[in-house]
């Protein structure tokens, strides 16, 4: 559902709002401006009905209201992004963060010494996940792609280096980033990204609730090549204001066997954690984009009949 909001100028205006107006004001608003913007967009709005349908079941009414529901939470989660992107982000993400005690999943990923590669989606409030490590003082690097402009790029890494979050940038332009993400495991330090939705071309074939689609290969090549724990986290809306994070066991990866035959069936299984979390909180999983694209006129994606995979994660 991006539109002209999403620019330089629209986050510098959407920042300001979040530090001038009560929290709550600027959620009825974010809600307000989202839903506005889900019903000006039929795309937006088939392409969530659709992923939500097959996540749930649910049709009708049902569906109509989980997809409300949807909605006005992405809204609210990014109107509470801006507003721990500034100064005082640790005090306001001190705020609104709750542990779930999934920490000793980190610390017992973390002492082989070879990093964590840690996975998340679009799902909850990623970014949050990200300030939450650097709270606990543990070294990060975020992946992600560029944004539409360079001026946006540079304000968003700023935010994070604010907070000693650290950036490596995939896609074309690029081609150092593996070695990057690489170098930082193997200081034994957290390399984030988000694997639910490669860009096009980039990502391999799994099944997600009984139907083909595509996860990112990135995670799976690097515990490939450093050996690096894969750990699944995320923070999730607590239906009262704040936000609990989740830090799952890290995921079994085959990395001694042939590359061309284990990096499918690893990136699988990460795919099979992910699906559990999302069959949880679908009011939370914010794909305003066609994820399976077998039962329609779009052909599957192309992984899903040439098996062909390349890194790939997307911001």
């Amino acid at each position: 559902m991006r539109d002209s909001l999403y620019t330089i100028g629209g986050f510098k205006f959407a920042f300001a709002l979040a530090h001038l107006l009560p929290r709550a004001v600027n959620a009825r608003l974010a809600t307000w401006i989202g839903l506005s913007a889900y019903y000006r967009s039929p795309e937006a709005q088939s392409a969530l009905r659709s992923n939500l349908h097959l996540v749930t079941g649910l049709g009708g009414a049902d569906l109509d209201a989980l997809c409300e529901e949807n909605v006005g939470n992405f809204s609210r989660m990014l109107a509470d992004y801006f507003l721990c992107a500034g100064p005082n982000a640790a005090t306001h993400a001190a705020a609104l963060l709750h542990h779930d005690g999934g920490e000793q999943h980190l610390a017992a990923a973390r002492a082989p010494g070879k990093g964590i590669i840690v996975v998340t989606g679009h799902l909850g409030h990623w970014e949050l996940g990200g300030l939450m490590l650097a709270l606990l003082g543990l070294p990060l690097t975020v992946v992600t792609l560029e944004e539409p402009s360079s001026e946006l790029t540079r304000w968003r890494e700023a935010c994070r280096r604010q907070l000693g979050i650290k950036t490596i940038a995939v896609g074309p332009g690029h081609p150092f980033a593996f070695v990057e993400m690489m170098q930082t495991l193997r200081r034994n330090e957290l390399v984030a990204m988000l694997v639910d939705r490669p860009y096009e071309g980039t990502g391999a074939c799994v099944d997600l609730f009984g139907h083909k689609t595509e996860f990112s290969t990135a995670a799976a090549l690097l515990a490939q090549h450093t050996g690096a724990s894969v750990l699944p986290a995320f923070v999730i809306h607590d239906g009262e204001g704040g936000y609990t994070t989740m830090a799952e066991p890290p995921v079994p990866m085959d990395i001694h066997g042939d590359p061309r035959v284990t990096l499918q069936a690893n990136t699988q299984r990460i795919a099979t954690v992910f699906e559990g979390i999302i069959r949880r909180h679908p009011a939370q999983w914010f794909n305003y984009v066609p994820i399976w694209r077998e039962n329609g006129k779009t052909p599957p994606p192309a992984t899903c009949e040439a098996g062909a995979s390349k890194l790939s994660t997307e911001h």
